[in-house]
């Protein structure tokens, strides 16, 4: 699945995200799932569902990656939200994502293959 145009448009909707939305975005989450990330050192939130992660939530960009069976409840508890864009997937560890590598390269961190990672790979490249 290419996600180019998706990253794209997250990296240009909102310019004020990390300030104004990111603790908003994590505070309505909170129930029913759990968050982690210090945000000092960190740049990516975990997302978990009792003891299992469900998804990724950028700290400098409007961008959440989402397992599919959740992503539709996420949506609706973030409807407000509107600059907020959605990478869906099966599973977060499924290695089929592809970007291209001008777009990718400007803004994130080095992956190894940007013609098949997972949201897993995204997140581990890209959190600190």
């Amino acid at each position: 699945m290419d996600i180019t145009e998706i990253l794209q448009a997250a990296v240009h909707s909102n310019n004020y995200w990390k300030h104004s939305d990111f603790s908003s975005v994590i505070e309505a989450l909170s129930f029913p799932y759990r968050t982690d990330i210090e945000k000092e050192t960190e740049k990516i939130a975990i997302l978990n569902l009792g003891n299992k992660t469900v998804g990724y939530i950028c700290l400098n960009y409007p961008l959440i990656f989402i397992e599919k069976l959740y992503a539709l409840q996420v949506k609706n508890i973030l409807h407000t939200f509107r600059d907020i864009e959605y990478i869906i997937v099966d599973t977060l560890s499924n290695p089929y994502l592809t970007v291209d590598p001008d777009i990718y390269n400007a803004y994130f961190d080095f992956i190894e293959n940007l013609n098949a990672f997972s949201a897993e790979d995204f997140y581990f490249y890209n959190v600190n």
